[in-house]
Order: structure tokens, then C-alpha cells, then sequence
């Protein structure tokens, strides 16, 4: 079986599943909010949203995903696509099929990451929806007169999905090590609230934390004169790399698998 095949065969099985609902519900849940606000109580965003509006909206927007929603949601979504061959007992009918161990590792980390990029799609898609509407709404607002900074809108995706990398590898790594659905996600987030601990102490070395990655991004973001890539997206990068080996080794070499 070729790759595209078996990440085509990944895909289907995420249909209409909870990994499919997460990424649309994580993804609509901060927009939801945000239009709520605007268009209940707008009084309250008007000046700040007045010279460039979509700069500050779309931060807002991030700064509430980055901290906790985007970290908690990689934990989530890395638990829930192995959970589909745990939950449904038919680990051992994918390793009898023709196909290598990388293939079924691989193509799994892939449709995780395409979820991931769904994901994303929809939060900036609903974003933008939501400054379209709340101006088509109430003329008061100025999103029609500026427009949608995509450079910067770019940069930012670019590097917040660099910023994950490193959380994903991990948590597939776990993920695929217990069957248990619990026991990934309480380490994943365990591991997410240490490193909101730690940025919010200022550690002086929690750009070495894969779970503050995503957090930290943002904020060098916020700064001006910054390389594309920080040490801790560069980290974000090596903590994939790494883990991704282990965990495909740890899956190859397991005499028990599924």
C-alpha cells in the first residue's frame, strides 16, 4: 500500500469523528467570542480597533489561542486519531495489511498535521468572517476601511506552526505508547501548565520547554527588528525531529503493537 493511499485511507477514518469536531469547534471558539463581544458590547473596542483594526484583532485572537487553546488542542488531536485503532480494536488489522511500519507511522503524524493546518484554515477563515460581519453590522467599525495585513497574517501562521512542531512529535509519541486516552492527555497537560508556570515566572530557560513554544512566539512577534526564526522555534524544530524518531523506533521495535 502506497503512502498516499494509507493517509488517504488516515483521512477517511477521521470523518465525522471527535478529531474531525475538535478542529472546527477549537477553531470557531475564540472567533464566537470575539463577535459576541462586538456586536454586544462594541462601545468597548472601538478606539482600540480604530487605527488597524485587523492587526489588533487578529493579536487578540492569537493571544487567546497561543496561551492554552492551541497547545491543549495539539494534546487533544495527537490523542484522538491513534485512539480510532485503540477504541476500535483494529490496530492488529493495520499492521496485517500490506504496508511497512513507517507508512502507518508516518501517515497518522501526517493526518494529524493536516488537521492541524484545517484547524488553522478555519480559525483565520472565521476570523476574518468575524470582522466582515461585525462591520456589515455596525458601520462604526473600521475593517472595511484598512486592509487585511496577509504578510503579517502569513508570518504569524508560519511561525505558530513552527512553534507546535515540537508539542505534536511528543504527544504522538505518548499517544501511540498507551492505550489508555487519559493518560497522554494528562501528561500533555501537566507539561502545558508547567510551562505557563514558567514563562509566567520569566524563567530564564523556558524557551527550552516545547509547551511554551506557542506563547512565545506571539510575543517575540510583538517585537520589532526579530529574526523569522527564534532559538525556541529552532528548538520547536529539533524536539520534532527527535521525537518523531523515537517514537517511530519505539512503535517499530514494540513485540506488542496495538
Amino acid at each position: 500500500m502506497s503512502f498516499a493511499i494509507a493517509t488517504r485511507a488516515e483521512l477517511l477514518k477521521t470523518k465525522r469523528t471527535a478529531s474531525f469536531w475538535l478542529s472546527v469547534l477549537g477553531a470557531g471558539f475564540i472567533p464566537a467570542i470575539f463577535f459576541t463581544a462586538y456586536i454586544l458590547k462594541p462601545e468597548g473596542s472601538y478606539k482600540q480597533l480604530q487605527h488597524a483594526p485587523w492587526e489588533a484583532h487578529f493579536m487578540w485572537g492569537w493571544q487567546a489561542m497561543s496561551a492554552f487553546l492551541l497547545p491543549m488542542y495539539i494534546i487533544l488531536i495527537c490523542s484522538l486519531i491513534p485512539q480510532i485503532e485503540y477504541k476500535n480494536n483494529t490496530w492488529k488489522q493495520v499492521f496485517a495489511a500490506p504496508q511497512s511500519t513507517g507508512t502507518i507511522y508516518f501517515s497518522k503524524f501526517l493526518t494529524i498535521h493536516l488537521m492541524i493546518l484545517f484547524c488553522f484554515l478555519l480559525f483565520n477563515s472565521f476570523m476574518v468572517l468575524t470582522g466582515v460581519v461585525a462591520n456589515a453590522l455596525n458601520p462604526k467599525f473600521t475593517f472595511f476601511n484598512h486592509a487585511l495585513p496577509w504578510r503579517s497574517l502569513l508570518k504569524l501562521n508560519v511561525k505558530s506552526y513552527i512553534s507546535i512542531l515540537g508539542i505534536s512529535a511528543i504527544q504522538y509519541a505518548v499517544s501511540l505508547r498507551f492505550k489508555n486516552f487519559i493518560t497522554p492527555i494528562g501528561i500533555g497537560l501537566g507539561l502545558l501548565i508547567a510551562a505557563l508556570v514558567a514563562t509566567q515566572m520569566g524563567w530564564e530557560h523556558v524557551y527550552k520547554v516545547p509547551y511554551a513554544h506557542p506563547v512565545l512566539t506571539l510575543d517575540y512577534m510583538m517585537r520589532k527588528n526579530r529574526p523569522f526564526l527564534e532559538n525556541h522555534e529552532w528548538n520547536s524544530v529539533c524536539y520534532f525531529g527527535a521525537f518523531l524518531i523515537i517514537g517511530f523506533l519505539d512503535l517499530k521495535l514494540r513485540k506488542e503493537k496495538g
